[in-house]
């Protein structure tokens, strides 16, 4: 592991467990490090918002920024073990995979799944990243999201190609935006070059706005373009099911 990021996370753990702020001859001790190390790695810290510096005492707290990651954290467990039992119900119903997905800097991140009763082909890690354009999951998301920050999404990501079916132009996933929102799901057609179709639908809280994606996945030759008036009526459910203890009220 890098050293300054071991070193880093070692200062950044002492915080965490301390009952009270910390001076830098405290923080270095406890870390067997230089002062000069100490508070060369503290000012980035610091720069980057994880660490708060009292300007009385001088002495060092977890920054704000590093509290937010925290509070990302524990909303995503939240969800998934909301969403976990109904997920279950889902895959019981259709017998194929369910995945559950967040967006984080302009791609997807798995953070649940429920494995269907025939898994071949269908394997993903929890904690795997995806484009957000090329997924069922990640365009459910971005149709609901404001029109500026999509705009921000596909200029930092691009639409690469993965397959022949892959949306590469911003007209394109302009007009599939529209699509999503009309039938109020997403489909993935093989859109990521893995012979594998998706249909996803948008979880979201209280406030109304979208925190989530749910979707059904399968092989292709199991989950053929026939099926999705079936599946999609019952991920949209499972959807708003999930939704309502989220404390979302469907006008």
């Amino acid at each position: 592991m890098n050293t300054i990021i071991r070193r880093s996370f070692a200062l950044l753990e002492t915080m965490a467990t301390a009952d009270t702020s910390l001076g830098i001859t405290e923080l270095a001790a406890a870390n067997n490090l230089p002062l000069s190390t100490s508070h060369r790695l503290l000012k980035t810290l610091q720069e980057l918002g994880y660490v708060e510096q009292d300007p009385d005492t001088h002495k060092y707290t977890l920054g704000v920024r590093f509290l937010n990651l925290r509070g990302a954290v524990i909303r995503q467990i939240n969800l998934a073990a909301i969403a976990m039992p109904i997920m279950k119900a889902l895959m019981q119903r259709v017998n194929e995979t369910v995945h559950l997905a967040v967006m984080s800097e302009g791609e997807i991140v798995y953070i649940e799944r429920v494995e269907g009763l025939q898994t071949q082909g269908m394997y993903t890690r929890i904690g795997k990243r995806a484009p957000a354009h090329s997924t069922a999951l990640g365009k459910v998301m971005l149709a609901y999201m404001p029109e500026e920050v999509r705009q921000e999404v596909v200029t930092k990501r691009g639409l690469p190609r993965f397959s022949p079916t892959t949306i590469t132009t911003a007209e394109e996933l302009e007009r599939e935006v529209e699509r999503i929102r009309a039938r109020g799901y997403a489909t993935d057609n093989g859109e990521t070059g893995e012979r594998v179709r998706c249909l996803a639908a948008a979880l979201r809280d209280f406030t109304g706005q979208t925190v989530a994606a749910l979707s059904i996945s399968a092989p292709e030759e199991r989950m053929p373009a026939k099926r999705d008036a079936e599946l999609s009526e019952a991920v949209c459910k499972a959807a708003r099911m999930i939704s309502q203890k989220l404390g979302y009220i469907d006008d």
